[in-house]
């Protein structure tokens, strides 16, 4: 999986991530600010604690909010953009 810094503004990050592989795995983790993820293309499942597992694709997206545990596995040619704000 590759991250490429998208911008960085103050508080306000955004990454791309693209995954290499099939099943491609985002471990376990939190932040301290809230993250959107938007999927571009492929698909991403996703499981944040208190929510459960969400199934997403092209178009689709999900507000993670700080401090929340969540993971993640990306299907193969899947592209993110995230935001970090706080």
């Amino acid at each position: 999986m590759k991250r490429v810094p998208v911008l960085e503004q103050g508080n306000i990050r955004v990454v791309r991530v693209i995954s290499e592989k099939e099943d491609d795995l985002i471990p376990e983790h939190t932040h301290d600010e809230d993250e959107i993820a938007y999927v571009l293309s492929g698909k991403l499942r996703v499981h944040i604690d208190d929510i459960g597992y969400l199934n997403l694709t092209e178009g689709s997206a999900v507000l993670i909010p700080k401090r929340i545990k969540h993971w993640g596995i990306l299907s193969n040619n899947c592209a993110l953009v995230v935001v970090y704000h706080p």
